[in-house]
């Protein structure tokens, strides 16, 4: 018997670009299993964050306790309003909404992630069941609960030896020794855009700006002198680590803006061209690259040219750039609901599998 389903995906990056959204159908005989699920995204939408919300998120680490929690409720009722008015628009049914939430603190090492946006606030507003905090059971079991990616690359996208994502934060994923292993490599776009917007743009679009730079030798050597990018993995970088260790040295740096990002785009392209030579040193291989900085033109320029030539680089169509992360969170929905471990233990050090997620149901008469 064929089982279909369909679960929104709801990512809020650590960018502050917006809320993305997207319909994702599945269907399998049974029960899901890797490689052997048909899926689409039947429609996505990125809304963005008004002045307003992107001012309280960006200083949602210094709040108290309680001001952290209000406001987590008021973005569960934010989220809420932006699913319903999604499925507004919507001929298909809906069976959940799968969020990730927003991220305010990662500190594997202690014992936490935090994700504003509650669960319950946004099913009681959208009337459908949310299944939320996903990393949690990955850290309890002794793993980083990140990155989450690599379990969308295992189950739905086989065809490709190592995948990419570029996001806020870049992170890779490959097969080696015929398992998925995956890592945080490097800040990327919480960067690029946050000395975009120091220029008055909301991000530097196709990278023209950074590729009218000139790269900065010694801040370039700051950059990549980050112990974190010379951790084994598995491993995780947390926001607090990019804004607190990363974002200053550029600040601090006197510099014009496009020198700054162009030295921006030379970093992460350099470690992460490193890292994939670390993953695939030789035979031909197939990279695909997701996410914001798949549109950065001159990123991806630099990122060829750092890579060896049995390296294919493929960018998808822009509805998978755009909403590979939509698509993850819709899936981990989908694991949860049907009792299957959710995270790689591989990718993320845990003990053992876990299946992570927490479900809120609005039952209205």
């Amino acid at each position: 018997m064929r089982h279909v389903k369909h679960i929104i995906g709801l990512m809020s990056g650590s960018s502050l670009d917006g809320i993305d959204l997207a319909l994702c159908r599945f269907a399998f005989d049974e029960i899901p299993s890797p490689r052997h699920i048909d899926w689409q995204i039947i429609r996505a939408e990125t809304i963005p964050y008004p002045p307003e919300w992107h001012r309280r998120l960006r200083e949602a680490p210094r709040l108290s306790g309680l001001e952290l929690h209000a406001l987590d409720a008021a973005l569960g009722r934010y989220f809420g309003e932006a699913v319903r008015t999604f499925l507004q628009s919507s001929e298909k049914d809906c069976d959940a909404v799968a969020s990730h939430g927003h991220t305010v603190f990662h500190f594997p090492q202690r014992g936490i992630s935090v994700q504003i946006g509650s669960g319950h606030h946004l099913a009681a507003v959208c009337g459908l069941p949310v299944i939320y905090d996903f990393r949690m059971a990955d850290i309890a079991a002794g793993g980083q609960g990140a990155p989450l990616a690599p379990v969308v690359d295992e189950w739905l996208l086989p065809d490709y030896d190592l995948c990419l994502n570029i996001g806020g934060i870049a992170n890779l994923s490959a097969v080696v020794d015929d398992r998925r292993i995956g890592f945080d490599i490097i800040g990327a776009n919480q960067i690029l855009d946050a000395l975009a917007r120091r220029a008055g743009h909301d991000y530097d679009a196709g990278g023209g700006i950074a590729a009218a730079g000139t790269v900065l030798p010694d801040l370039l050597q700051q950059v990549l002198a980050d112990e974190f990018l010379t951790r084994p993995f598995p491993k995780s970088l947390g926001n607090h680590h990019v804004q607190e260790k990363t974002l200053p040295l550029f600040d601090q740096y006197p510099a014009a803006i496009p020198d700054k990002l162009a030295t921006a785009v030379e970093a992460i392209a350099r470690e992460t061209a490193r890292q994939i030579h670390v993953l695939a040193p030789s035979g031909p291989k197939r990279l695909l690259v997701t996410g914001g900085g798949a549109h950065n033109d001159y990123l991806i320029a630099r990122l060829r040219h750092f890579l060896d030539d049995h390296i294919e680089l493929v960018r998808p169509d822009k509805m998978l750039i755009d909403y590979k992360e939509s698509l993850l969170m819709a899936l981990l929905g989908l694991l949860r609901l049907y009792h299957i471990p959710n995270s790689l233990p591989a990718v993320t050090g845990a003990r053992h599998n876990t299946i992570g997620g927490t479900t809120a149901y609005s039952i209205k008469n």
